[in-house]
């Protein structure tokens, strides 16, 4: 293990213990099914969306992107990425819907803090591809 990896697993055990779990299967299972079917019965409507209607749809819409997120991040055994997305899933609910552009500018500095060695590799190491 090199040593930006053991900084990092040795982070993410502080921020999260091994038994420690951010969203159950079930949850983000149920979460994921509630969101997308809102998406549906937005979308299967045959009169054109209201603005309120359009607004709640992309607000969906995150929802949906930030919980896959967190998905793919559990399929792929990445506690670094589950914590940042679930972290980003926490705000975005209650507090980034109402202020959109702040979330994306929290999101940015986040990605930036988090890329600095407090938690994830993954981000950092996703930049980097090899050169043939």
């Amino acid at each position: 293990m090199s040593p930006a990896h053991a900084v990092a697993a040795r982070n993410i055990s502080t921020v999260a213990g091994d038994d420690e779990i951010m969203m159950s299967d079930e949850q983000l299972r149920q979460a994921l099914q509630e969101v997308s079917a809102d998406i549906d019965k937005l979308s299967n409507s045959d009169k054109p969306l209201t603005k309120e209607e359009k607004e709640n749809q992309t607000r969906l819409s995150r929802r949906k992107y930030v919980l896959g997120k967190i998905k793919e991040a559990k399929d792929k055994n990445r506690k670094d990425d589950e914590i940042f997305n679930f972290t980003v899933y926490e705000l975005l609910v209650p507090w980034g819907e109402r202020h959109p552009s702040l979330m994306g500018i929290m999101v940015h500095l986040m990605r930036i803090k988090w890329g600095s060695g407090l938690a994830s590799v993954s981000i950092r190491e996703a930049g980097v591809k090899e050169k043939k």
